[in-house]
């Protein structure tokens, strides 16, 4: 299963381009000239004292039982739905949070479900009212790119991303360069192809330029296409968990900007610290999605192991049982949970640092309690499914990308690139003959960034429309045990992924999911062609 390949000569292999685009303003913006010297939560900035994060939220919430998103389900084949992107006050963590954006109201928004095969008829409708000075904006600074006069598109200009779907990037269907400005609607019209692995996605918007601050504000839901790991004779009538984690900072019953990774508080389903509940000895499935805008979580169950049977919506060929799982921003895990003894055991996220503007700190996700009657465990097997025939096919092409930051003094901002070009929605990108399979590597560059400026930090990759496998890192094979969309770079790493494009003909892109890089140029095209 592990494939051997000198990744030496890809460097000389043709590269993928990207464009140029806008800086949100982030607190980097002010700071990353200094590496990180001066705090910068926006108690620093004297925008906000600290307590009032912890104080504004209700001790109840740390006892509520899990609550699962409201369901809109396919019938007949076909899912017919209305989504409605709403500035309306929502529910969070236990209260009334104002200046949030969310779909139909809900934090996080409804639950799409449907099966390979389906037809999906969704109405997105634009109802985003803001005025400039209301729009949510987690990274306050600058307001343009070092490279381009463009300006940010309106805050309110929307679209949305079917992420880890395979499905057609054309109109109609996950097409990311279209805009639907305040006010309009756009109807969503595309078949799952019957193949389509089972598991767990997500949707949010993917308007370039403002996509962090959108789905900061909480527009982002879970897509759940039935079938997969869950299917597993062995998890046949299991109880599933479906888990959408997510950051917010809230002060005065109000949606907080400005706040640093370690001062902001993660969400369960939109709770703070919910119970879940389980049997001594019973086994769970539970589904869990990183839907925040840049957080990294790194999961575990005080007293318990995950054994994990699906990664990125696809099942895995081999199962495997950890103590933790780092889900970087986009990514999704599934993983069984079998209960212990009768207690209560803490759901948490250990803490990670992505870099200097990604110190997540450890919390408290949720409480397992574990309680009632003994239930019989449930095994596993390691053999799920066998791995795809291109694992071991011919390749047909290599390509190199470097991704890498910088900070421009001239002009007070930094910047993201992919073989040193920001993003552009009309440049032309690699084209990838349908068909065929190809292998890329990825080099998250933090020596060039540390010449240029800028600063070393994690990249999680993230492509459209198919996934990958990766094969190598620093050079090294690796076992894979399925395939996955978003994988993270640490710096100075060099990651090799093998791609097969196999049904589907259009142009999309891949990028770094911390949004604020992708907002910022970390994005480049490409288009699959006959």
């Amino acid at each position: 299963m592990n494939h051997q390949h000198d990744s030496q000569d890809l460097h000389t292999t043709d590269t993928i381009d990207s464009t140029e685009t806008i800086d949100q303003g982030r607190r980097r913006v002010l700071l990353l000239g200094m590496f990180g010297a001066v705090g910068t939560s926006a108690a620093a900035f004297g925008l906000l004292p600290k307590n009032l994060l912890a104080d504004s939220l209700p001790a109840s919430t740390a006892t509520a039982p899990l609550k699962e998103p409201i369901v809109f389900a396919s019938s007949g084949g076909t899912l017919q739905a209305t989504l409605r992107a709403t500035t309306k006050a929502t529910s969070v963590a236990g209260q009334l949070i104002s200046g949030t954006m969310t779909y139909n109201g809900h934090y996080p928004g409804p639950t799409l479900q449907v099966k390979p095969g389906d037809h999906i008829l969704l109405k997105v409708h634009n109802n985003l009212d803001l005025t400039a000075a209301a729009a949510p904006n987690p990274h306050p600074g600058a307001t343009h790119n070092h490279a381009t006069a463009m300006t940010v598109p309106p805050a309110n200009t929307l679209n949305t991303h079917f992420h880890g779907m395979h499905v057609s990037p054309l109109p109609k269907a996950d097409d990311i360069y279209l805009a639907t400005p305040f006010g309009g609607s756009y109807d969503y019209d595309f078949q799952i192809p019957a193949n389509h692995p089972g598991g767990l996605y997500w949707y949010h918007p993917h308007v370039h330029g403002v996509v962090d601050n959108q789905i900061y504000a909480g527009l982002a839901g879970l897509l759940v296409v039935e079938g997969g790991a869950a299917q597993i004779p062995a998890l046949q009538g299991a109880r599933k968990r479906l888990m959408a984690l997510k950051n917010i900072a809230i002060a005065n019953g109000a949606l907080a900007t400005g706040v640093a990774p370690a001062d902001q508080l993660h969400t369960l389903n939109g709770q703070l610290a919910p119970s879940i509940g389980i049997h001594p000895g019973e086994t769970q499935l539970w589904q869990v999605a990183n839907i925040g805008n840049e957080p990294y979580y790194k999961l575990s169950l005080d007293g318990h192991r995950f054994t994990v049977v699906a990664e990125d919506g696809a099942m895995l060929w081999e199962s495997y049982t950890t103590d933790t799982l780092l889900v970087p921003p986009g990514k999704r895990f599934e993983f069984t949970v079998t209960g212990g003894k009768a207690g209560s055991y803490a759901f948490r996220t250990l803490g990670y640092n992505s870099g200097p503007f990604g110190d997540w700190r450890a919390a408290q996700l949720a409480t397992m309690v574990v309680a009632g009657k003994l239930d019989t465990p449930r095994t596993v097997p390691v053999q799920l499914d066998e791995p795809p025939a291109y694992l071991t096919g011919p390749i047909v092409k290599r390509r190199y990308l470097r991704f890498s930051e910088g900070f421009d003094l001239s002009t007070n901002t930094p910047y993201f690139d992919i073989n040193g070009k920001t993003f552009e929605a009309l440049r032309n990108g690699a084209q990838v003959k349908l068909g065929t399979t190809e292998e890329w590597l990825i080099y998250n560059d933090s020596n060039r960034s540390l010449n240029e400026g800028g600063v070393a930090e994690d990249h999680p990759f993230h492509i459209h429309v198919n996934s990958f496998i990766v094969t190598e890192i620093d050079g090294m094979p690796v076992k894979a045990y399925g395939t996955q969309d978003v994988v993270n770079v640490l710096p100075g790493q060099k990651i090799l992924i093998r791609m097969a494009f196999p049904d589907f003909i259009g142009k999309s892109v891949f990028h770094c999911h911390i949004l604020f890089h992708e907002d910022n140029g970390m994005m480049a095209n490409f288009e699959i062609v006959p």
